[in-house]
């Protein structure tokens, strides 16, 4: 399956295409997330990755309910 349509796929409910807004922030949310954790947390080297500054990356985190501060560990 291509890329395309895995996002289609999984994005949908009861089979449904989900909205382009509401399929942008899964996708928003779910690199970004991914960039943290490659980058340990760290806020600074997260926003230089993703190109944008780091007041930037706080708001946007924020918007999308993404934590700044790693999971704490089990």
């Amino acid at each position: 399956m291509d890329p395309i349509s895995m996002l289609v796929a999984d994005g949908g409910r009861d089979g449904e295409v989900a909205p382009l807004k509401e399929a942008r922030r899964s996708f928003e949310r779910r690199y970004i997330l991914a960039v943290l954790q490659r980058c340990n947390w760290s806020i600074a080297a997260a926003a230089q990755a993703l190109g944008l500054q780091r007041p930037n990356l706080y708001r946007k985190a924020r918007q999308l309910s993404i934590p700044v501060k790693p999971p704490a560990a089990d």
